[in-house]
């Protein structure tokens, strides 16, 4: 097997010598373009691929890390506001509720009697807290009175805050419908 191919090349080394000093530059040439493709196909092009790749991965997670270190400020400040919610909840009135609260809030902008409903319900949070939520369904108010509710409900103190809003103006125009998800926070009650 080896001879075959030593006696190839030495055919082939044969057949070169009489080959004419043009036809020689013409065969290295195609050698060498052949040698240059192959370099350039199995050497060369992998290399740049892999570089290019290379790049794009580094700007990628150039990108992962700005949005990194974007949430990691954002869960310093959320973690800074759930220390500073935590204070206000423990500085309100032992027996507070929302519903209570808003029940309260109700009368002082006497708007009791356009109150349909409040529905409490609560929600189980991840920490230390469950969220507090009052359904609120106001009929034929004003907008005048409707703010005032609103402003003397939000409450920074008391964590109170309205968490969904739904407006529609009543049958009787000039007056609006309203339907309010007012919340809180409540320390998570011991099992």
């Amino acid at each position: 097997m080896i001879s075959d191919i030593i006696k190839k090349i030495q055919s082939f080394a044969d057949g070169v010598d009489h080959l004419s000093q043009r036809e020689k530059w013409v065969l290295f040439g195609g050698g060498m373009l052949v040698v240059s493709f192959l370099l350039f196909f199995l050497l060369i092009s992998p290399f740049l691929e892999s570089k290019k790749m290379a790049k794009e991965t580094i700007v990628r997670k150039q990108a992962e890390l700005v949005t990194i270190k974007a949430l990691q400020a954002e869960y310093r400040e959320l973690k800074n506001t759930e220390g500073s919610v935590q204070q206000f909840i423990s500085k309100r009135d032992k027996g507070f509720t929302l519903f209570t609260f808003l029940d309260r809030q109700a009368g002082k902008a006497e708007i009791k009697e356009k109150i349909k409903y409040m529905k409490p319900s609560l929600v189980e949070g991840d920490s230390f807290f469950d969220e507090s939520l009052v359904e609120v369904k106001l009929e034929e108010v004003t907008l005048a009175v409707f703010v005032a509710f609103l402003r003397s409900i939000e409450s920074k103190e008391n964590v109170v805050y309205v968490k969904r809003m739904s407006i529609s103006e009543a049958e009787n125009r000039g007056y609006l419908d309203i339907v309010l998800q007012i919340a809180t926070f409540v320390e998570k009650e011991d099992d």
